[in-house]
Parts: C-alpha cells; structure tokens; sequence
C-alpha cells in the first residue's frame, strides 16, 4: 500500500512537467496544457495536511522550469539554476495562497484564490526587475495562435485566465461521480474560446489583405555571427563590413528599410560624438549612397552626465572621475546623417541589471555574462518610435523586450505602425530557446494587429504578419538577408489602448484574498487567545 501511494505521488509530481512540455511551443500538442495544473490539484489533495507535502508541489514546479527553460544552462550554467529554484518558488506562492484558502472560510472561493493569485504572479512578472514572463500560460497558444485571435481584446494574460479556468473546471470535474455528462461543461469552455477566434481571424484578414503596391520593401539581416566572438578587438569593423556586403547585394531602389540585429555595431559609441567612431562612418557611408532607405542597427553606447545632472543607479564612474551611462541601443539613421537612438527598456535581470542592486548586490557573482558590455546598463524609461518621415513608424523592439505584451503595446500608443525585433539568440544554440522566442513575437501581432519584422543575429529572421503567421522566415545557423514586402497600419486594438485590463483585476482580488485570510487568521488567533 505504501509503495502504491509513493508511486502515485511520484507520477503526481512529474505529470505536470511532462504535458506542459508537450504544450509547450515548438511542440504542437497545446490543448494538453487544459489538463496540466489537474494532477498538481491532485497532488495537493494526497498532500494536503502532511508535513513536508507543499515540497513535492515545489519540486513539480521545478521540474516544469528545468523541461521548458533549461536551455539558459548554455548562456551561464550557475546563473541558469538561481533562476530556475527561484522561479519555482514564486510560482509555488499561489499554490500555498490556495492551500492556505482552503483552511479558511474561504474554502469555497479556492480556486479563484489560486486563479487570482497566479494571474497576478504573471502580472508581476511583467512588471517588476526580477522579470521572467517566459513562463506567462498564454504564450502555450503561440505556435497556434489561430485558436486565440481575440488576443486583441485580452492581450497574452486572456490565454492564461483561458488555461486556468479550464484546469479547474476539468479538476472539478474527475473529483464528481457521475456520467460521462460531467465532462460537458469543461469541454464547452475549451471549444467555445477557439469559435470566437474564428471571426476575429476572418474580419482582420479581410482588412489586411497584402497590399503590394503599398508594402515596404524591407531587408533583415541575419549575419550568422557567433554571439561568443562578436566582441572581439579584431573584428568589430570587419564583421559590419561583412553585413553591410551582404546587403549590398539585395538592396533596390525600392528598399525602404534596412534592419541589423541587435549590437551589429559592436565599437562602444559616444552619443554625443559618434562620427568619431569607424562604424558610424562606414553606416553614414552605405545610407548616402542608398538615400531611400532608412537603416536600423543594434548597437552599444554610453553616454556622460554633464556636472550636477541627476544620475541614476546604473551610473558608472571612469578614472578621471566622470559619470556616465551604457546603453544596449537601437540605433535609426538616414541620409542625412540623423540619427534616433532608443535604449532598451526592458533589460534582462542579471546579465543587463542587477535588480534591486540596493538589495541583491551580493549576487553579483551570479550575472549572466552575454558579451558585450558588463555591468547594469541604463535604459530608456519609456517606448521611443522611430519616426522616419513619410514611411511608418517603427517600433524598435531589443530582443527579450518582446516577451512583454504591456511594454509593446506601449509602443503601439506612441505611434508605431510596424514593429522590429533586432536580437541576437545564439547564446543558447540550436535549441528550444531561440524558437519559443520568435513565436512569442507573433502574439504581439495579434495583440497589436501589427507586422512583426524580426532580425536575428543568430536564431531565426523573419517576417510576422498582423493574423500572426509567419510568412518568410530563415533557418538556424545561416547567415541570409531575408527581403519582404512589409504592410503598416495604424489603428489600435483594445488592448493596445487598455493594456493588461485581466492582470490589474486579478492583483486587486489577489491582494483583497490575502487580506481577508490574514484578517481571518488573526480573528482566529485573537479568539484563542
């Protein structure tokens, strides 16, 4: 009997790690992720009550962070598994609020605890310094995000809400001895969300068909430089110069745009004095000699605070005594010589900045080392579009920026009317990383209704239109320039005006839940007492 309940809580324990795998883009099977919080609800009913039992659920958790993001492990392998157990425990929060909601008079409101809870952990995510969205349910859909075209309305945390409330309801459901009628209800709200995508999918293709009179023609550049060399003295130029050959053999009089990956430049530019720099001479160089186009690169540059100017945290301080600030940058320059610069906002914790350096700078020794310039960089406080005259706007999207909906859709509200994703995902190799990246990147186009227009260093170069479909895309490892004809539009989507509507509720009720079991909690106490 012992050995049977071991090994049922065993399976338990791994079940929910392996179908969320499986759900997981670049896997197909995504409605298994409807069904994979119920042998985690399980697992917490077997426990429920034992000593120790909340650590098969964190340990499950766990085992869902190591299957879907253990690819970190090749950027930095120490780094990697700081993240992974501390992003289990944030993820076991909600599950403990459920537990603890279950021995209170809020028994009956459990599982809108745990849905409130988790929604807000996700929310959280998005927002806060130590950001790890990667995790957020919604993006399960990307891969097949035709079944989730009302995006558009509920932005990537409606996908979630979407997974969460099915699990529950399929829970509810095993826990009923009845017929086969039990099943309806929650096999009513898998179908009835992928219905409603249908009509949202056919209008917006109406409206979008490819115009190829107005399209953009557009070049992305995908260099194929490996991540761990770029930076090297002797090649900072020569590697540019490389770029700028392989467009030279596409571009037209009818390239409107020319897109780099992020920290195509790798010379470290002044912004106050940037023709100074070899680089930037060779880039206004190639754009007088193409008027027509407009030309945006990845690029790393710091700029000096002048003398009692307000400094931020991540300002850095040189020999001789002077302030200044490191940017990873995009970079948008023209014919004449101007030039837009927008610094990337949304940095990654640990390899870009140190979160909370007032608390965590004891885990320095824990940064992840990506290239390039080390230490918190600075960055940009709010969306920058590039505004290039009579073309479309542009969003300059810096790689992990693009896992966040909000912060895009920030963009979107400025004015752009076309969104760039320059990155540079090799540091993981050729695994799931690189992939799940650019599918992300396709529910900002639903989101948004906007065409998505993607240069990777290394990964996958591609164009997304505004249904989310991937219409030309390059392969793993090889160095292209890929030509599409890019559509722009304008108008904004509810969500691109309203934001995370379902994320601000859930953190409101969350907080209202914790509240009410902490006054319940001391009411108890007090009555012992």
């Amino acid at each position: 009997m012992t050995k049977n309940k071991t090994l049922k809580l065993a399976l338990l324990t791994i079940l929910p790690s392996v179908l969320f795998w499986l759900a997981w883009p670049p896997r197909d099977l995504f409605f298994l992720s409807f069904i994979g919080f119920v042998p985690l609800f399980m697992l917490e009913k077997e426990t429920s009550g034992r000593k120790g039992g909340g650590w098969l659920i964190y340990l499950s958790l766990l085992l869902w962070n190591i299957v879907i993001s253990w690819w970190v492990w090749n950027a930095e392998a120490v780094s990697s598994i700081v993240m992974m157990v501390a992003n289990a425990g944030l993820m076991y929060l909600p599950w403990y609020g459920y537990r603890k909601a279950k021995k209170t008079r809020l028994k009956d409101k459990s599982f809108l605890v745990f849905i409130a809870l988790w929604l807000s952990f996700e929310y959280l995510h998005l927002n806060w310094q130590i950001t790890w969205p990667w995790f957020t349910l919604g993006n399960i859909f990307a891969k097949h995000n035709e079944v989730v075209q009302w995006y558009e309305i509920t932005g990537t945390l409606g996908g979630s809400l979407w997974v969460l409330l099915v699990n529950v309801l399929f829970y509810k459901a095993s826990t009923i001895k009845a017929t086969w009628k039990k099943w309806i209800v929650p096999a009513s709200w898998v179908i009835i969300p992928i219905f409603i995508s249908i009509p949202f999918y056919v209008i917006n293709a109406r409206i979008m068909k490819v115009d190829k009179e107005g399209a953009h023609e557009t070049l992305l550049i995908q260099p194929n430089v490996d991540p761990y060399l770029k930076f090297d003295e002797g090649t900072k130029v020569s590697n540019l110069k490389k770029m700028l050959a392989m467009t030279e053999k596409e571009i037209t009089p009818r390239t409107k745009y020319v897109i780099m990956p992020e920290t195509a430049v790798v010379e470290y530019v002044d912004e106050d004095y940037p023709f100074q720099y070899e680089s930037m001479q060779i880039l206004r160089s190639f754009v007088q000699k193409h008027p027509q186009i407009h030309l945006v690169t990845g690029i790393s540059t710091y700029n000096f605070y002048a003398k009692g100017e307000a400094m931020s945290e991540t300002a850095r301080k040189t020999e001789s005594g002077q302030y200044y600030e490191s940017y990873n940058t995009a970079l948008e320059i023209n014919a004449q010589g101007d030039l837009n610069l927008y610094h990337k906002s949304k940095l990654v914790p640990g390899a870009e900045k140190m979160p909370y350096p007032a608390i965590f700078s004891f885990l320095e020794y824990f940064a992840l080392d990506l290239g390039g310039i080390s230490g918190s960089l600075g960055r940009d406080p709010y969306p920058t579009i590039f505004d290039a005259g009579e073309k479309p706007n542009l969003a300059p999207l810096i790689c992990y920026e693009s896992v966040f909906p909000g912060h895009v859709a920030g963009f979107t509200r400025e004015g752009a009317e076309i969104l760039l994703v320059i990155t540079n995902d090799g540091w993981w190799k050729d695994t799931d990383g690189y992939k799940q990246h650019m599918y992300y990147a396709t529910l900002r186009a639903i989101e948004n209704r906007r065409e998505v227009l993607r240069s990777a260093n290394t990964g996958i170069t591609c164009r997304i239109n505004a249904l989310g479909q991937i219409t030309e895309r390059t392969q793993w490892w090889k160095p292209t320039v890929l030509k599409v004809s890019a559509n722009h539009y304008s108008k904004l989507t509810f969500y691109s005006q309203y934001g995370d509507i379902i994320g601000r509720l859930a953190s409101f009720i969350g907080v209202f839940f914790i509240l009410g079991m902490f006054v319940k909690g001391r009411s108890k106490i007090g009555t012992k007492d």
